[in-house]
């Protein structure tokens, strides 16, 4: 294991680093990023880290992001940092992120960059990080409980907007982020054998499917996406569990109540059409 210390640059080339190929490269005992003529020592601070590779790069308007990964033992197998460059600017390291899984998914899109990854090292539903000033930020529920950014517990107090809350814009956009990011696994009742579900995980998925299913864009879309799920033997009789703690908890407000009892009916009546082998 390398002990990561402080950011140190090479002098000579700063300048040029935001049009440069970022590097892996040998710097005494311990790996280095290069762009250009610019070294960046130990990315990762003060942090223990081993290997380190450049995953991707990426220009957002006059910026240029790379995003790199390091080992970082078994107890958390990867971390990750985003090296920001800017024409006549030093390059800037953001904080390390991530959840310890190896499995990355950086997107650009829109002018909107983005790094998803299971939410731990072994697994688990997608999380989404966004870059936004600088830093990699691990955006908050905003139209569902989940809104596709699915951690490892679930809060107190359940809440989903009605469509009459959002403009259909922002909820196409939600939805098509929602499909996008919903994992392979999830997509069929064979690979859902092997997938580990916690109870909070769960109750968090079945949240945000419910949520978006009221919504006349997911009416089709989302109980298609579901179905799986619910047909899966491992799985659907807590994901029906789930939709019944929903309806049940004080803290779930009343929309929530009401679009969780008519998820369940639709899936329901989706299943029995086309009961499980």
């Amino acid at each position: 294991m390398l002990l990561a210390a402080p950011l140190l640059l090479s002098a000579g080339g700063a300048a040029h680093a935001a049009d440069q190929k970022a590097v892996v490269v040998s710097a005494g005992s311990e790996q280095a990023i290069k762009l250009g003529k610019t070294v960046i020592s130990r990315p990762f601070g003060a942090e223990l880290v081993d290997h380190l590779s450049v995953v991707g790069s990426y220009t957002l308007r006059d910026t240029r992001l790379h995003l790199i990964r390091a080992k970082a033992g078994s107890e958390c197998p990867a971390r990750y940092a985003v090296i920001v460059t800017r024409p006549g600017q030093e390059p800037q390291i953001t904080e390390s992120f991530g959840t310890c899984s190896a499995a990355a998914r950086p997107q650009l899109r829109r002018g909107v960059f983005t790094v998803a990854m299971p939410a731990s090292a072994s697994g688990g539903p997608l999380v989404r990080y966004q870059y936004a000033n600088g830093r990699m930020h691990r955006p908050a529920a905003a139209l569902t409980q989940g809104a596709g950014s699915i951690g490892p517990t679930a809060p107190a107090a359940s809440a989903c907007k009605s469509a009459n809350a959002i403009d259909a814009a922002n909820q196409a956009r939600a939805l098509d982020a929602f499909e996008r990011d919903w994992p392979k696994a999830y997509r069929r009742t064979g690979t859902l054998k092997r997938v580990d579900l916690g109870q909070s995980e769960l109750r968090r998925l079945v949240t945000d499917l419910a949520c978006m299913s009221s919504w006349p864009i997911g009416e089709r879309r989302v109980p298609e996406l579901a179905t799986p799920l619910f047909r899966s033997q491992r799985h659907r009789g807590a994901a029906f569990a789930a939709l019944e703690s929903i309806q049940r908890d004080p803290d779930t407000d009343a929309n929530l109540k009401a679009v969780a009892r008519s998820f369940s009916a639709e899936m329901r009546y989706r299943i029995a059409l086309d009961p499980p082998l």
